[in-house]
Parts: C-alpha cells; sequence; structure tokens
C-alpha cells in the first residue's frame, strides 16, 4: 500500500468533527445575554453555567410558578 501523502492527511483534518456546542437558554441577563436568549457553547462552558443557574440546557425556558396550573385540591 502507498505512504499516506500531505494532501491525504490535509483531507482528513478537515473532514474532522469540530467540538460540539451545546444549546443553553438563559434565564437570567449574562454578558451581552438577555433572559430568553438561546446560545452554543462548549460543554464545559455550558455545565458552568447551567450550574450557576444563569441558563438552561435547551431551547425553552422554565415555566414560572405563576404559568403552571394550580394543583388540585382534593
Amino acid at each position: 500500500m502507498a505512504e499516506p501523502t500531505k494532501k491525504d492527511e490535509a483531507a482528513k483534518d478537515q473532514a474532522a468533527p469540530k467540538a460540539d456546542k451545546v444549546v443553553i437558554t438563559f434565564t437570567k441577563p449574562w454578558s451581552r445575554y438577555s433572559r430568553g436568549d438561546v446560545a452554543g457553547f462548549s460543554a464545559d462552558e455550558a455545565e458552568r453555567l447551567v450550574k450557576g443557574k444563569v441558563a438552561v440546557k435547551g431551547t425553552k425556558l422554565p415555566a414560572s410558578k405563576a404559568d403552571q396550573e394550580p394543583e388540585p385540591k382534593a
């Protein structure tokens, strides 16, 4: 078999997947983002923002208590 050439190696580098982004929705203002803004961050940065209660994973804000159905009183 032929040895890989620089051209072959360059093609492999271009085909390599880029770092995955995690989609988050901000629950509070942070940096240039406002409540309800959706953005993609690296997994580490997204986890840090979620743990700091500045954002939630996904594209929807959690329902506020005022928006939820009242619990039935049996």
